[in-house]
């Protein structure tokens, strides 16, 4: 094996020599802290799920029943606002990509590159290319990773659960693939921070974006990147994540239109099954504007999962509604009945999935939406992994 390196950038050495790492957890991450540094107030939104404890209908907009694939414009665009709203404005223009090669890794049947681009002026993305051997012009998966510090390496296959190695299984399905660390983990996370502590100087940078938006804005850029190797077929490009890395997929299929197919693995839940929005807005740093939807006391960061609260059903969408915005292109969702970390997403997911489905009935995109239900807990099993890859390569390799 000959490991050819380009250069020596590791950025987590970097913050290494800063100071000493701080005690794990969320010690630095709080919507308060958010809330202090933005100024913001709750949102001034309505739409017809505003005050509904369930999922309303895709297909009725203004009082009207939608009819045709030309009737769903408008209410797909009242649907993309709202989504805009929450996410929050991301910059106004991209900086150039300045990718670079850093080292090249010859495997067995394959070859990683560990390589790097700008998304932000001065900002870098570290992440690895995989590509089969051979000429061809190769189609292309994505592969966001899960809530994990190991960030692309696991994906990659270079460390964590062998069933969450989807870059490596899949550039031996023949895909090109590409795994990166995700704003917050990997090289990308500042260890003398707690979890997602690496927001709070992202808040200070964009006060009106979210991490939720970042996440998308950085899986495009990795688009923006493959789309400039002439062996990459840029027109059959699709992502599959986990967890993470699973909502992170179907967020990205709703808001860039060049994700052809998508799976997102245990990665789906709606706010009204799960019973409150702490997770997205207080748990994580990902949708904080969605903290003015919670009017608890009682939830906190121990029993998130448990408590719900009706405040929850005010908010003036679900993600059904951001599901929608990727329709009628090929999506798999796959949800355990046994999750513990989306407790409710069996259900969540057979609820949004009922409401999806006559959206694809009305584009005749029926076989262009699946959901796969087990029970095996917060995981990807190998029998799921084998149907999600066999869905890729439907839909990408034609």
């Amino acid at each position: 094996m000959t490991r050819r390196v380009f250069s020596t950038l590791t950025a987590s050495a970097a913050w290494a020599q800063r100071r000493p790492p701080a005690p794990s957890g969320y010690v630095d991450w709080s919507w308060e802290r958010w809330r202090a540094i933005t100024r913001e107030s709750r949102p001034v939104l309505r739409s017809d799920q505003s005050g509904r404890a369930g999922l309303v209908d895709l297909l009725r907009f203004q009082d009207r029943e939608i009819a045709s694939p030309e009737a769903w414009q408008p209410r797909r665009d009242q649907l993309r606002s709202l989504v805009d709203a929450i996410l929050g404005p991301p910059p106004p223009r991209k900086p150039p990509l300045a990718a670079e090669t850093l080292e090249e890794v010859p495997q067995a049947g394959y070859l990683r590159r560990l390589v790097r681009f700008q998304t932000e002026p001065g900002e870098f993305i570290p992440g690895y290319l995989l590509l089969p051997a051979g000429r061809s012009r190769f189609p292309a998966v994505i592969c966001p990773h899960q809530t994990v510090q190991l960030g692309k390496a696991e994906p990659a296959g270079l460390a964590g659960n062998p069933q969450l190695h989807t870059a490596l299984h899949l550039v031996r399905h023949g895909f090109a693939t590409f795994t990166y660390d995700a704003a917050c983990f990997g090289e990308r996370h500042d260890p003398a921070t707690g979890h997602y502590g690496d927001a709070i100087p992202f808040y200070r940078r964009h006060p009106r974006w979210s991490m939720m938006g970042k996440m998308v804005w950085d899986l495009s850029r990795a688009i923006d990147y493959l789309e400039t190797l002439e062996f990459i077929d840029s027109t059959r490009i699709g992502s599959i994540g986990h967890s993470h890395g699973g909502y992170t997929t179907w967020f990205a299929m709703a808001l860039d239109e060049r994700l052809k197919a998508g799976v997102s693995s245990c990665g789906f839940d709606t706010f009204r099954f799960d019973g409150n929005v702490w997770r997205w807005s207080h748990a994580t740093a990902l949708l904080p504007r969605l903290g003015f939807y919670i009017s608890s006391r009682y939830i906190n960061m121990r029993n998130y999962n448990g408590v719900p609260d009706s405040e929850t059903i005010q908010t003036p969408l679900d993600t059904h509604f951001v599901l929608a915005l990727i329709a009628p292109r090929p999506l798999l969702l796959t949800a355990a009945d046994d999750d513990a970390i989306f407790a409710n997403s069996g259900w969540s997911t057979r609820q949004a999935v009922a409401k999806l489905e006559p959206l694809y009935q009305l584009f005749g995109a029926s076989e262009r939406l699946h959901a796969a239900y087990f029970r095996g807990g917060h995981s990807l099993p190998m029998e799921l992994a084998d149907r999600a890859y066999t869905w890729l390569a439907r839909w990408l390799r034609g």
